[in-house]
């Protein structure tokens, strides 16, 4: 463990039980974050990228949000 990390264990450990777990929840959400190199996988980036191709290239073409009512 690194200093650093010893003197942040050091802090929280005179924190109340509740605010230990805050704090906890805080730092996994922000080891969760580091980890997630960019958050989609590599095989939606890829569907994401196809899809986007076909709307530029006008294969594809969006329709209106008001259009939409016609499917319900």
């Amino acid at each position: 463990m690194t200093t650093i990390l010893k003197e942040i264990v050091g802090e929280l450990s005179g924190l109340s039980a509740e605010k230990q777990q805050v704090a906890a929840s805080v730092i996994h959400a922000l080891w969760v974050e580091e980890q997630a190199v960019d958050g989609i996988h590599p095989d939606w980036e890829a569907e994401l990228d196809r899809r986007n191709a076909q709307i530029e290239s006008g294969e594809v073409e969006l329709v209106s949000e008001s259009s939409m009512d016609a499917f319900e």
